[in-house]
């Protein structure tokens, strides 16, 4: 039987996130919610090269991925990496790279594992380079609009899915770059204060509609939204809101998610325009997939 070689992973933007950190890093990890994107990463093999990772047709070494084969106890196989994400622009790119280099890697030399051992493996890293800490878990399940609800790696995590409308759209801009450290530098206590208290909100009644609600606000909080872009959003997307079609905005790091009906999409990709260049994205269900 024919080795597969190439899987897709999903993006993950968290709304708001309460991070846990424990002696053990596969107990490490955070509460919150957020969204799962698709189109994702598609990795597979590149044998023959002499980088281990081509991303987007760049020679790239991330810090994550080769501590994910430190873990896993595997030299990485060279992978070849399409995405419509950028690394460090909120997206969960360093996790979705040290599962899709674990896959491959195993799956080229015949090893079988599971999603939740190679997802042990990527959280390690990612706790280790502080690169994410919940982005694995949601990466590999899925769901849509996730709500963690108990921090830590899979097999000791626990993911819920919240239903969500099957018409959205997830609509980005990236406005600002910056590593998920920096973000902990700038935000790190503001992040706790407000963390705790809008998932708190969000688990007594989850929906799409409240999520959007307490990430907006969590964002405001944080001050990764600052008050004069949410006063420029207000106005270029206040008649889609008030119509329904627009179902709220946040940010996440430097990163502007707008989320629309899909037959508003359209239009508010023309709109947001004016504020960069804008990707669009559907909701993630089935997690990692191979293709």
């Amino acid at each position: 039987m024919r080795r597969v070689t190439t899987v897709e992973i999903p993006g993950h933007i968290s709304g708001f996130w309460y991070v846990y950190k424990r002696e053990d890093p596969l107990h490490t990890g955070t509460v919150g919610a957020g969204l799962v994107i698709e189109p994702g990463l598609i990795v597979s093999s590149n044998q023959g090269n002499n980088e281990k990772l081509v991303f987007n047709g760049k020679e790239l070494r991330v810090d994550t991925l080769e501590s994910a084969y430190k873990y896993a106890g595997i030299d990485g196989i060279p992978i070849k990496v399409s995405s419509p994400f950028e690394l460090g622009r909120g997206y969960g790119v360093s996790a979705a790279l040290a599962l899709g280099g674990l896959f491959i890697s195993f799956m080229e030399r015949g090893i079988l594992k599971s999603w939740l051992e190679i997802g042990r493996y990527a959280h390690l890293a990612e706790v280790e380079n502080v690169t994410g800490y919940g982005d694995v878990i949601t990466e590999i399940y899925g769901g849509g609009l996730e709500v963690r609800i108990e921090p830590g790696a899979p097999g000791i995590g626990i993911v819920d899915r919240v239903p969500v409308p099957s018409n959205i759209h997830v609509l980005t801009v990236e406005l600002d770059k910056y590593t998920t450290l920096d973000m902990f530098k700038k935000y790190g206590n503001k992040i706790r204060e407000s963390g705790i208290k809008v998932y708190k909100e969000f688990t007594k009644a989850p929906s799409i509609e409240s999520f959007l609600h307490l990430s907006h606000r969590f964002s405001l909080e944080t001050g990764m939204l600052t008050k004069e872009l949410d006063t420029k959003l207000r106005e270029l997307l206040g008649t889609y809101i008030s119509q329904g079609r627009v179902l709220g905005y946040f940010v996440k790091k430097g990163l502007l998610v707008v989320v629309s009906e899909d037959n508003a999409s359209t239009e508010v990709y023309k709109t947001i325009s004016s504020l960069g260049v804008p990707k669009i994205f559907r909701l993630n269900f089935s997690g990692c997939r191979v293709i």
